[in-house]
């Protein structure tokens, strides 16, 4: 951002007193003493910004945390579906005595969203550096903002997440259909019923058939969040053998497409769980079917089910390239793709494993590289028996 696009003000004892005020009219400074807003106030700026100016951008490092004293910024992220570069999604829209910009104060310090002003907008910019010494030398004034923070990020991050969820729903909801049906008329035209086609268009026709199933399967994914997420599942009393049967049956043809082969320990009887059984199906493909992606030819994926006093465990070893360690925190969260992962996906279908097992009152996690071999990945997950087997 040039110095063109932004006025910065001297600061000074009208300024000063300018700022305390706007503090006081915010939320995150109301547990600070007067002595405390002065001392904040002396690190800050104000900053005017054109309407359409640029605050900050996705990815920068963050050096200020932002108040806004009279204005409106609107934040927003790169989303990227698929295999998509990614387009701007707003996310949230600030206005006077809210607070942005809260990965100046948060390791690895850097933004996560950009921020672009609506309105002429005028900005209280705290420098990062000295409010962290100050933080310091106060630790009581740090763990109030602190703690102030935590509350921004984390209702952030809520709306976010729901208002997201709730306009995709919608979104994908109303494109499945004419999806559908364009992928139903491809396969009438694939199958002759409209006339003979010559083998270059059969390959245009199966490349596009192809592209739009891959579209499909992402609208399935991304409206299954939305329905795990608000509990939308039909419980019953099932054994887990039939599931994983059918589910390692289906792997098998893959993986033996890819040269890989799979291997299992499961025991002949267990006891039921309380399950929905097409989530727990899903789940067991999910997993499997990232064991069979993340495997080089010639690869190994073992499953193992045990069961225990409280629940069942199932656990899925793969040799494949594993797990960067800067990815692992972030396995399992919404869209999230590792940074060298080149495979196409949306980065959902380990999300959505967690969601199913999550609302089974189970657990999962991940290790790589794999304990037991020194390579590859083990995905690991409980679901607790029934409630009638364990009264039993």
């Amino acid at each position: 951002m040039g110095q063109s696009n932004r006025m910065i003000a001297q600061v000074g004892k009208r300024e000063l007193d300018s700022i305390k005020k706007t503090f006081k009219k915010s939320n995150m400074f109301d547990e600070l003493t007067d002595a405390e807003l002065e001392e904040v106030a002396k690190l800050s700026k104000k900053r005017v910004y054109r309407a359409g100016d640029i605050v900050f951008t996705e990815g920068e490092t963050a050096k200020e945390l932002y108040i806004i004293e009279d204005g409106t910024v609107v934040l927003e992220m790169s989303i990227r579906l698929g295999r998509s570069s990614g387009r701007q999604g707003s996310i949230d829209v600030l206005s006077k005595g809210q607070v942005f910009g809260w990965s100046a104060i948060a390791e690895p310090n850097i933004f996560t969203m950009s921020a672009r002003c609506l309105e002429k907008t005028i900005v209280i910019a705290i420098d990062r550096a000295r409010l962290q010494l100050l933080f310091d030398e106060n630790s009581s004034l740090g763990f109030k903002l602190m703690k102030k923070i935590v509350g921004v990020v984390s209702s952030r991050l809520a709306r976010s997440r729901d208002t997201l969820a709730h306009i995709m729903s919608i979104a994908f909801h109303d494109l499945k259909s004419p999806l559908a049906a364009v992928q139903s008329y491809l396969q009438v035209i694939l199958d002759g019923y409209t006339g003979d086609i010559s083998e270059k268009q059969r390959g245009m026709l199966i490349r596009s058939s192809e592209r739009i199933k891959e579209l499909l399967n992402l609208i399935n994914n991304i409206l299954d969040i939305s329905r795990i997420d608000t509990g939308q599942l039909q419980m019953e009393k099932i054994s887990l053998l039939e599931i994983i049967d059918s589910s390692v049956e289906t792997a098998r043809r893959i993986a033996k497409e890819k040269g890989l082969k799979i291997t299992t320990e499961i025991p002949k009887e267990l006891s039921l769980i309380d399950a929905a059984p097409n989530r727990i199906q899903q789940l067991m493909n999910n997993l499997l079917g990232n064991a069979i992606k993340f495997t080089p030819e010639g690869g190994t994926i073992n499953l193992k089910v045990s069961e225990r006093r409280e629940n069942i465990l199932i656990e899925i070893q793969d040799t494949g390239i594993g797990i960067k360690a800067v990815d692992l925190p972030r396995i399992f969260d919404d869209f999230y793709r590792g940074a060298d992962v080149d495979t196409p996906g949306a980065g959902l279908g380990l999300s959505i494993a967690k969601k199913i097992v999550r609302a089974h009152c189970g657990k999962i996690w991940v290790e790589s590289p794999c304990p037991e071999t020194g390579a590859g990945s083990k995905f690991s997950f409980t679901l607790p028996k029934s409630t009638a087997t364990l009264g039993a």
